[in-house]
């Protein structure tokens, strides 16, 4: 059955694209995720408290986008949108996948994956780390695309061995659980990642990194603790920082001694705002609010052999352009049959382009919305409990309609839906019509689940 199904997605894919990209010089692609990280927590986007070295250097080597967005406000969205390069609304995955195993609940099996479009175009496609799309086995990583495996199912767990792990937070090698013998998980991602580029080099590979870092629980090791010393906000939270920069720069000195950093596309991106308590600075909100600072994330591209370095881009770029910029890097011209979302960013990055890549943009998360068309963002949601450091006024759980224009005020302080109504109205109506038939989420609000 298996092999039967990969005979009909190789059927539906073409290898060499108009572009001419050969099979021997398809580049190798890796996909890095940190998780609830805040969007000032990388020396990326400026910070002083947090050195990310590594994580700095795929945006010192390629591009560094400063208004980067994910698709969803929170975890499991925002994955089934990078997945499918389609609005996550569009297929009823609103909200994050509950933590109870079900049998119907996950990344619905009518959507086609990154996984499956590069495994049809040849590719070893290989995920480890955080999965959070569905527990049974339809909506397993090896079910959707993946040839190999090495992570756990659930949203999030302990960094370290767990004596009694559950069906959920396991630790799995393919489909089967393994000994949890690791020191600390976002070292053991690394350290896999690492070995499975040792065994994927001689034909092109597309991998998935997902680490867990930062996302809770507050785990970290007593001698990353002690490195990063005393300094502003949580040392275990800038000691998990720490560990997952070195595990990145783990994966790219792999890259680097296997011989093919070069030709390899690198993609490294956090899955939504920082959780509240963590740094957002400048941004309003946190994860799951569509504030910018729920859905602006760190989110730089490289690739030696083809993208320029030293770029900085400053219009919109969403994570579902991952998907159809992966397809082009591959030369696969023939992609999933549901129109995507997302665009190919390649002509921008080889700075072939220099307009747009998307004139306007969408976030729906249960009753909290905004849609950005241009400069200009209309947010319906309540009242971030922190704007640029202090504690804003008022809030509570009530909507509150706002105008801003990001490009000079991505801090999100100056409303100006008073003074444009005309602007209100025009973008409430796109987002009306942008959402009129999404389907509701099974496991959403009202569910029974």
């Amino acid at each position: 059955m298996r092999r039967v199904l990969c005979a009909v997605l190789a059927s539906c894919y073409l290898v060499v694209s108009a572009r001419g990209v050969e099979a021997d010089e398809r580049p190798n692609i890796v996909v890095i995720i940190s998780d609830d990280a805040g969007y000032n927590e990388f020396s990326l986007n400026g910070s002083t408290n947090f050195a990310t070295p590594h994580i700095d250097s795929i945006a010192a080597n390629g591009v560094r986008f400063t208004e980067g967005y994910t698709s969803g406000t929170v975890c499991s969205p925002t994955r089934a949108g990078l997945m499918t390069g389609r609005y996550q609304n569009r297929f009823g995955h609103e909200f994050n996948v509950p933590p109870v195993y079900s049998e119907t609940n996950g990344l619905p099996l009518s959507e086609t994956t990154i996984a499956d479009v590069m495994r049809g175009a040849g590719y070893r496609t290989i995920a480890l780390g955080k999965w959070h799309l569905g527990y049974a086995p339809a909506f397993h990583p090896m079910s959707r695309g993946f040839t190999d495996y090495y992570g756990f199912l659930q949203g999030a767990r302990s960094y370290f061995p767990l004596e009694q792990p559950t069906i959920l937070n396991r630790l799995l090698r393919d489909r089967e659980p393994v000994e949890e013998s690791f020191d600390y998980m976002t070292d053991e991602l690394g350290r896999a990642a690492a070995a499975y580029i040792a065994d994927a080099k001689a034909s092109p590979f597309f991998m998935y990194l997902a680490f867990n870092a930062t996302h809770g629980p507050n785990d970290a090791t007593e001698a990353d603790i002690a490195e990063v010393g005393d300094g502003p906000g949580n040392r275990t939270h800038r000691a998990m920082t720490l560990a997952l920069d070195r595990a990145v720069g783990v994966v790219l000195d792999a890259l680097e001694t296997e011989g093919i950093r070069n030709n390899t596309l690198v993609i490294f991106v956090n899955d939504n705002g920082g959780v509240q308590g963590h740094d957002n600075t400048p941004l309003a909100g946190f994860k799951g609010s569509t504030w910018e600072g729920g859905i602006r994330v760190p989110f730089a591209i490289s690739w030696p052999a083809k993208i320029p370095a030293g770029q900085v881009h400053t219009t919109p770029v969403i994570t579902l352009d991952i998907l159809p910029t992966a397809m082009a890097a591959a030369g696969v011209t023939q992609g999933p049959e549901k129109p995507l979302d997302g665009v190919d960013l390649l002509p921008w990055l080889t700075t072939k382009r220099n307009d747009r890549p998307h004139q306007t943009l969408y976030w729906k998360n249960g009753t909290k919305w905004a849609v950005r068309d241009g400069d200009l963002k209309l947010v319906v949601s309540p009242p971030p409990p922190v704007t640029g450091g202090r504690r804003r006024q008022g809030g509570g759980g009530d909507l509150v309609t706002s105008l801003f224009n990001i490009p000079s005020d991505p801090a999100e302080s100056k409303n100006l839906a008073t003074d444009q109504p005309g602007e209100v109205a025009r973008l409430t109506a796109m987002y009306e019509d942008w959402s009129r038939d999404f389907p509701p989420t099974p496991w959403g609000p009202g569910s029974k689940e």
